[in-house]
């Protein structure tokens, strides 16, 4: 009976680990030096449904407010648009660990990753930070980590240093610089881009969800079999000699 618990415990265990997604905390310079550019958005709207494999997914579109680096033809109807695993489809919820969470008119600060002619946000849910006004400045909060000491929000401009740094980006001339939406259009007009970019990034390849889990992850689940399996042969090993005696 022992045994079979143990079996029980272990299942679960490793079912949890391997559907679970871990994040490094990653220094603000790596994460902008993995993305290829950045925005400010506002969430406009959602729409749920099953891709060609039978997977439920979330297309996320967002009026752009201001961008880094990045490229008004990657805009759709004026609308930058993300997809994201999970969501309720038909009355299905499909939740994905660790996917990022958007809300109704929420606005928020992207670390984006352009892959073959795709926009994808840079590492999963460390590319998404909170937009926070304290003391007269604004911030970035990380959505993974808001209370790490040293990742969990940046100044805004300390955030737009390290994209010029990173990609080697130059001021634009005055003709570019960032422009708000008037009031006599209802129509949201898209935000100029802050700074253009002095050659072309070549990101490296990653998967539609780069779930960045780190490679000691599968170590540690390896290890965790391993120990589950020295008990089990422990105990099976004590009921032999238990019978023998």
């Amino acid at each position: 009976m022992l045994k079979k618990f143990v079996l029980m415990i272990a299942l679960a265990v490793i079912n949890s680990v391997c559907y679970a997604t871990m994040f490094f905390p990653l220094p603000f310079d790596k994460q902008v030096e993995e993305a290829t550019s950045g925005v400010e958005v506002r969430l406009a709207s959602s729409r749920v449904f099953k891709n060609s494999v039978g997977a439920i997914m979330t297309e996320y579109s967002f009026d752009v407010l201001e961008t880094y680096n990045f490229l008004d033809s990657d805009l759709e109807n004026e609308k930058l648009k993300l997809t994201m695993p999970g969501g309720t489809f038909e009355g299905i919820t499909s939740m994905i660990d660790g996917a990022p969470k958007f809300t109704a008119d929420e606005k928020s600060f992207l670390l984006l990753k352009k892959i073959d002619s795709k926009i994808y946000l840079s590492n999963f849910t460390l590319g998404k930070f909170r937009i926070q006004e304290s003391e007269g400045k604004i911030y970035y909060v990380s959505e993974v980590f808001p209370h790490d000491a040293n990742i969990g929000r940046i100044e805004k401009d300390r955030m737009i240093e390290l994209m010029k740094t990173k990609w080697k980006t130059t001021s634009a001339d005055d003709n570019d610089k960032i422009m708000k939406p008037t009031e006599q259009n209802s129509r949201p007009k898209v935000i100029s881009a802050l700074f253009k970019s002095t050659y072309k990034r070549e990101p490296s390849q990653e998967s539609e969800i780069n779930r960045g889990v780190p490679l000691f992850f599968w170590s540690s689940v390896g290890i965790l079999g391993f120990f589950f399996v020295f008990i089990f042969f422990k105990l099976n090993k004590s009921g032999f000699q238990n019978k023998k005696n």
